[in-house]
């Protein structure tokens, strides 16, 4: 029963995750087609089939809690943040062979602030029910209203996303092509990336802290 349950929720987590990788990823592999507001309009389609999967996740992490098996939470979180790691990294690989860009990394004072903004946030982002659901094994007496917060810290986490990212991108698209700068492009794979390294960071910590 065990292995079942830690197989679906690795399973939801990362097709979630996978799906919110490659509706960005779509849109901007494709930004040289004509007809955009389709694109735009299949993004949708990913993002939501993407947040379906995620809304899965919270309950089977409270079957856990609710069982007391914290053990195998940390398990599947760390697991989880390795696979989602490896495959916002591969997908990546195949976004910079297809775009085929020359890229250089031009960090100013103010892009690496928002660099680490988006690190932060790409450290939270997705992964909310994970945190929340370990935090609700401590604090037990709290723990009804801590996982109910996972809707509203998704939002707030996706506000750098939707607000600064994703009209960057859409910048990047609408411009002609002697304009187009791919600096945003690289921006988004590294903040992605080295956001979910820090995931995998923060699993193998409680790992070791609290399981072993």
């Amino acid at each position: 029963m065990d292995i079942v349950l830690a197989g679906v929720i690795l399973l939801l987590q990362n097709i979630a995750v996978f799906l919110d990788n490659l509706s960005v990823f779509y849109l901007t592999k494709n930004h040289r087609a004509d007809k955009l507001a389709g694109l735009f309009a299949r993004k949708h389609q990913i993002d939501f089939l993407s947040r379906g999967f995620l809304f899965f996740t919270p309950p089977l992490l409270g079957y856990l809690i609710t069982h007391d098996d914290l053990n195998l939470l940390l398990i599947i979180f760390l697991f989880s943040s390795i696979i989602s790691l490896l495959v916002t990294l591969i997908q990546s690989v195949w976004l910079l062979n297809d775009l085929n860009y020359k890229f250089t990394l031009n960090i100013k004072w103010k892009t690496f602030g928002l660099m680490i903004v988006g690190l932060i946030v790409y450290a939270i982002y997705m992964y909310v029910p994970f945190y929340l659901n370990i935090l609700a094994y401590f604090f037990k007496e709290q723990s009804l209203w801590l996982v109910q917060l996972s809707p509203g810290l998704t939002m707030v986490a996706s506000i750098f996303v939707v607000y600064y990212m994703d009209p960057r991108i859409a910048k990047f698209i609408d411009n002609k092509k002697e304009n187009k700068s791919p600096q945003v492009i690289l921006e988004m794979i590294a903040m992605r990336s080295i956001g979910r390294v820090f995931i995998v960071f923060l699993a193998l910590l409680m790992f070791f802290k609290f399981s072993i």
